[in-house]
């Protein structure tokens, strides 16, 4: 399935407004269990995304989280990063093995 990237990015950048704007959203998508669910839901809340779409950007997702575990920064740029930690979208974490993390 192609995926227009800025039809995508600008959904997303949308849907991750909502849900720092809104918890009772944020909880409810959190709670959906298919990307079937969760593309009814973000459609009645008034973001389209369809479920292939949702498929698509999850396969893209578990590729790319399974890359990333193989990469190990440099002595360098180790000393440049800055404290902290990535937090992931409880909505997605539902559908993507982080590595045994939920």
């Amino acid at each position: 399935m192609k995926i227009n990237k800025q039809e995508l990015l600008d959904t997303v950048n949308k849907l991750m407004e909502k849900i720092g704007q809104d918890e009772a959203f944020a909880r409810a998508l959190a709670e959906k269990q298919t990307s079937a669910e969760v593309a009814e839901f973000l459609l009645a809340n008034g973001i389209r995304i369809s479920k292939d779409t949702i498929d698509a950007v999850i396969d893209m997702l578990k590729k790319e989280a399974s890359g990333s575990a193989k990469v190990e920064l440099s002595e360098d740029a180790l000393d440049n990063v800055a404290a902290g930690m990535a937090v992931r979208p409880p909505s997605l974490a539902r559908f993507v093995n982080w590595g045994g993390m939920y």
